[in-house]
């Protein structure tokens, strides 16, 4: 299997419907597709490929290589972002990458209280105010997630005939 085929295959099936390119490769790299390709080369071989459409990237290391790789040992790798054509992009998908997007806000803020610096009080109640804007609207979230699941449940569609999100 050649491994654009590969990465299509990967891209139909994740979490995620747009993922970061270097996650992706990392993944090709771990299960032996062409170890010796380089980040680069596969780039080149999806952009090529029509099935692949290129998002631009992200930045987490605001140009510090050091914080960069940092932040990839947390899962959150820079560079373009790379999706399926193929794949449609549904309600239940969006709604996923929302409820994945709140949660993972609210760990790294819990993460963040864990290291805030000691005697700073200016520090804490900042942090103390976003976790309460966080927690309300990972709630709001989780409760529009509950009831769209539930009108699915339930075989409710809107005008359009899709299922609600």
């Amino acid at each position: 299997m050649s491994y654009t085929d590969w990465a299509a295959e990967m891209l139909a099936t994740d979490e995620e419907f747009i993922v970061p390119l270097k996650r992706l490769w990392l993944q090709a790299q771990a299960e032996g597709i062409d170890p010796d390709l380089s980040l680069e080369d596969f780039e080149q071989a999806l952009a090529a490929d029509g099935r692949f459409e290129f998002y631009e990237g992200i930045d987490f290391g605001d140009g510090d290589p050091e914080e960069r790789q940092a932040m990839e040992e947390l899962g959150y790798f820079s560079g373009p972002r790379v999706r399926l054509l193929t794949r449609e992009i549904t309600a239940a998908d969006m709604a996923g990458a929302i409820k994945r997007s709140t949660d993972r806000m609210m760990e790294a803020l819990q993460e963040a209280w864990n290291l805030r610096p000691e005697d700073d009080e200016e520090a804490e109640t900042e942090l103390l105010e976003l976790l309460a804007m966080a927690q309300k609207l990972q709630r709001e979230v989780n409760q529009v997630m509950d009831e769209a699941l539930q009108q699915d449940e339930d075989g409710v569609a809107d005008d359009t005939g899709e299922a609600p999100c």
